[in-house]
């Protein structure tokens, strides 16, 4: 039977954070289906997620000797974007951007003073279609800049090659999902999660984060966030800069890569392998550590990353079947690369994360 891998907690709550913030681009733009109806797209999302898990501090750079329980307020815009520039591609990626101001307030410290953050928050998904419902590849690019220092940035950029591509199922039904008598959709399983239709069109995201032990539904929730939509605008085009080259290499190094460890679990690792296929940013940086691993996939084993999630927002939810092959991970002083790999050296699945 397939069976569902989690990445990494902190990367799950990571995505969980930000793919919150940007509330149902497909659900708003169910109506265009309705000739009577003004096409319209997302065009602005604010309001508060309380950060109450550890994992979801950790995801804004806040560490272990900060308390859970920060609240950070979100104003963010969304565009619909094209990128240009990409010389491997036989269509055009589309997908969305969205960029603003996150303020976290009510950080405290173990000596139980208040702290505040303001950062700004760049989220930017792509997608490659060869035909009208089919995709090939995917780009996921979350950049979180931070007013405190360097020290609490992250960076994380993932990219997906389809092979054969996949369907784009975005808007099938779901079991896994209520349809409420509020004209909204809610969870089944999972954590907690509602998003209702206002008068105005506009939408109230409400939920919970997972893990979370004090949400309740409709009472205390992590998630309370409106989105604002707007008529569909030309797509912005913006450079395709997702560029990753293959890094030549012989020979592992004594230590193991610790960057991605968390999300190396999610596979199904067997013994060591001197075969290294990995994927990074350009750089002419001396790497710190490189390991190779056989994988074997016997279950057929499906990584799903925030598929739920995805599915409740409306935004598209990548599924990627896994593969027997090879999984590469390369460490430099500040970022990490894993590369997921086939027997026939092509690759499947990036990761880069600092």
């Amino acid at each position: 039977m397939e069976r569902i891998n989690r990445v990494s907690e902190h990367l799950l709550e990571l995505l969980v954070f930000l793919m919150v913030l940007f509330a149902s681009l497909s659900i708003v733009t169910e109506s265009e289906l309705n000739a009577e109806e003004e096409e319209l797209e997302l065009d602005n999302i604010s309001g508060t997620i309380i950060l109450s898990t550890r994992s979801a501090m950790n995801a804004l750079g806040l560490n272990e000797n900060t308390e859970i329980g920060a609240v950070a307020t979100v104003n963010l815009t969304v565009n619909s974007i094209e990128s240009e520039g990409c010389v491997f591609c036989n269509q055009t990626p589309i997908g969305f951007e969205i960029r603003g101001d996150v303020e976290i307030k009510n950080i405290r410290n173990q000596n139980g003073g208040l702290g505040r953050v303001e950062g700004e928050l760049g989220i930017t998904y792509l997608k490659e279609y060869v035909n009208q419902n089919f995709i090939i590849r995917e780009w996921l690019k979350i950049d979180w800049n931070a007013s405190g220092g360097k020290e609490l940035d992250t960076f994380t950029q993932i990219t997906i090659n389809h092979d054969p591509p996949i369907w784009d199922v975005s808007n099938r039904y779901d079991a896994s999902f209520l349809i409420t008598e509020e004209n909204g959709k809610q969870s089944r399983t999972g954590p907690w999660l509602l998003a209702n239709t206002l008068i105005n069109k506009s939408m109230k995201i409400q939920g919970c984060l997972p893990n979370s032990l004090n949400c309740e539904k409709g009472l205390t929730p992590d998630i309370d966030l409106i989105t604002i939509e707007k008529l569909v605008e030309n797509p912005k085009k913006i450079s395709h800069d997702f560029k990753i080259e293959k890094i030549i290499l012989e020979s592992s190094t004594n230590n193991t890569p610790t960057k991605i460890e968390g999300i190396r679990n999610i596979f199904q690792l067997k013994n060591e392998s001197s075969i290294h296929n990995v994927w990074c940013n350009e750089n002419n940086e001396d790497f710190i550590a490189i390991k190779s691993w056989n994988v074997e996939s016997k279950n057929n084993n499906i990584i799903a990353p925030m598929n739920l999630w995805f599915k409740i927002l409306g935004l598209p939810s990548s599924i990627f079947f896994q593969t027997n092959g090879y999984w590469t991970e390369i460490e430099y002083n500040e970022y990490g690369c894993a590369s997921l790999s086939d027997n026939n050296g092509k690759l499947k699945l990036n990761i880069i994360i600092n």
